[in-house]
């Protein structure tokens, strides 16, 4: 009996202890065993996510801007980043080395790098499902037309940026010296008048660079659908894409044109003489009263951003109007790499980047008080922003450049000069460009690999040494057609009219 006693009440106490373990409200006493804390519990959980991200310059404050970003991720998601800024630069070969390496990126802008490239490399990992249950955010801000752009195959490897997804082409400058000698900027529309202007320029300030290609390409696009890479355009649709016969760009007497044109007036002195070896943009050229311009692709109010970003008054003339097409959409698209380890934390992650204004603004203008202050408010429910006393677009440690290669600028502030509704002018922008044919095509290019690479070597000797006028196109350009021959450019051609044809007809175009 005495045992049966002994054992009920060691049973007893050893519930008591378990009502103590599981009791999950009120005041735990001294010395019981308590429940783990939801620090602890957070901390246990937390995911830190690699971002990768392009800069000009003007990042050296990017370490406090993570902190707050950090502060504010954690109690949003349980995330922190790790945000690395790469220059311009060394984007490319940089990204595609992370990439290949498989670590140190969970997600990045695929940006100068084709989509399809890095999708058929197998570098990004498709976004459908992700995207219906993390992104529902990104599909209500950017519309599935956009979305739809980034699909290889059908299948969604990029998230295309909330900016302008149309451009208009033409040429920046400095509006000092267009003052100073009585240039009509505004009424400057075809190169001809472009050209009167550049040789005022060049004949009242010598020393003064008339045309720079910025890091060393003068012109990417001048009006033609690349239907794929914007920087290697091996198959285009002439006339903004408003044709669905693909030919050969370099064949075109439109190239020619062009290309002639630019042998005159570099041999006029107008264009850098060294052009194809700088490594500086025209815009941190202007900056520093070395340059008058340079070609660029335009969107409404270009001309505010680049007078904030490099510190003196910038104006354009608009040559080629606005017009859409499918690469220029993903020239600029936010991936998933591969080798993340936490996919769904990265769309969770991207879905605020494109809805999220605090966090939007963070990432793009860094803290207030001290990279920008506010001037009044902006008609998306934002702010007109600048720059606090003391701080310009020079010393600034944390500039606002690059911000359309975030997710989604609409949702943001919007810089002092531009006017209080500049993104709803912009969305407009894009709702009336002008659609190429083939606006939402994709080409996937996995089966002429081999014929890409080699005419993209071809490209690399001839293309940008042409554009700059630092070669005779009377020579060169047949030499340069021809060795894009013999490295297999018909059968880049056919393959993109192929998929074109099937694509236009599933699309009952």
């Amino acid at each position: 009996m005495k045992d049966v006693k002994v054992f009920m009440c060691r049973a007893l106490i050893l519930l008591l202890s378990a009502g103590a373990v599981f009791a999950g409200g009120g005041g735990q006493k001294s010395g019981s065993v308590s429940s783990p804390t939801s620090d602890s519990l957070r901390e246990k959980n937390l995911v830190t996510l690699d971002v990768i991200m392009m800069a000009s310059a003007g990042k050296e404050g990017s370490h406090e801007v993570e902190d707050a970003i950090n502060a504010y991720l954690l109690e949003k998601l349980n995330v922190k980043i790790k945000l690395t800024f790469i220059t311009y630069g060394n984007y490319v070969q940089q990204t595609n080395l992370l990439l290949s390496a498989g670590q140190g990126v969970d997600i990045l802008p695929v940006y100068m790098t084709p989509l399809f490239t890095v999708a058929n490399n197998g570098q990004v990992i498709p976004l459908d499902d992700l995207l219906a249950k993390y992104g529902q955010g990104i599909v209500e801000q950017m519309g599935k037309e956009y979305i739809d752009c980034g699909r290889i195959n059908n299948v969604l490897y990029g998230l295309p940026t909330g900016r302008d997804l149309a451009s208009a082409y033409g040429f920046e400058m400095r509006k000092d010296i267009c003052d100073k000698y009585g240039i009509d900027y505004a009424n400057i529309t075809t190169l001809d008048q472009l050209h009167d202007a550049l040789t005022i320029v060049h004949k009242n300030e010598p020393n003064l660079v008339c045309v720079v290609p910025s890091n060393g390409e003068l012109v990417r696009n001048w009006g033609w659908d690349p239907l794929g890479d914007m920087v290697t355009p091996i198959g285009v649709l002439m006339d903004k894409g408003r044709s669905w016969e693909v030919v050969n760009l370099f064949e075109t007497s439109f190239y020619k044109d062009f290309v002639t044109t630019m042998r005159k007036w570099y041999l006029e002195g107008l264009i850098m003489q060294d052009g194809i070896s700088n490594s500086e943009s025209v815009g941190v050229m202007m900056g520093a009263g070395r340059a008058f311009g340079g070609f660029m692709n335009l969107k409404p109010y270009f001309n505010v951003q680049e007078t904030t970003n490099y510190g003196t008054e910038i104006v354009v003339s608009e040559i080629v109007p606005s017009f859409a097409v499918t690469s220029y959409v993903i020239m600029n698209a936010w991936g998933i790499a591969s080798s993340s380890k936490h996919p769904e934390a990265a769309m969770k992650l991207l879905n605020l980047m494109y809805t999220d204004p605090t966090l939007v603004n963070l990432m793009i203008y860094g803290l207030e008080g001290k990279h920008y202050v506010k001037a009044g408010p902006a008609s998306n429910g934002q702010s007109i922003i600048k720059y606090p006393p003391g701080v310009d677009g020079i010393n600034t440690k944390y500039r606002p450049s690059g911000g359309w290669m975030w997710g989604n600028q609409f949702v943001g502030h919007v810089w002092e000069g531009n006017p209080p509704d500049y993104w709803d002018v912009t969305r407009k922008f894009n709702e009336t460009a002008l659609k190429s044919n083939a606006f939402g095509f994709s080409w996937d290019s996995s089966d002429v690999k081999n014929q890409i690479t080699a005419c993209t070597n071809v490209m690399g000797k001839y293309h940008k040494a042409l554009m700059c006028g630092a070669v005779d196109p009377e020579t060169t350009l047949p030499r340069f057609i021809q060795e894009l021959k013999a490295a297999g450019i018909d059968d880049i051609i056919k393959d993109k009219q192929e998929k074109l044809n099937a694509w236009r007809k599933a699309a009952g175009k």
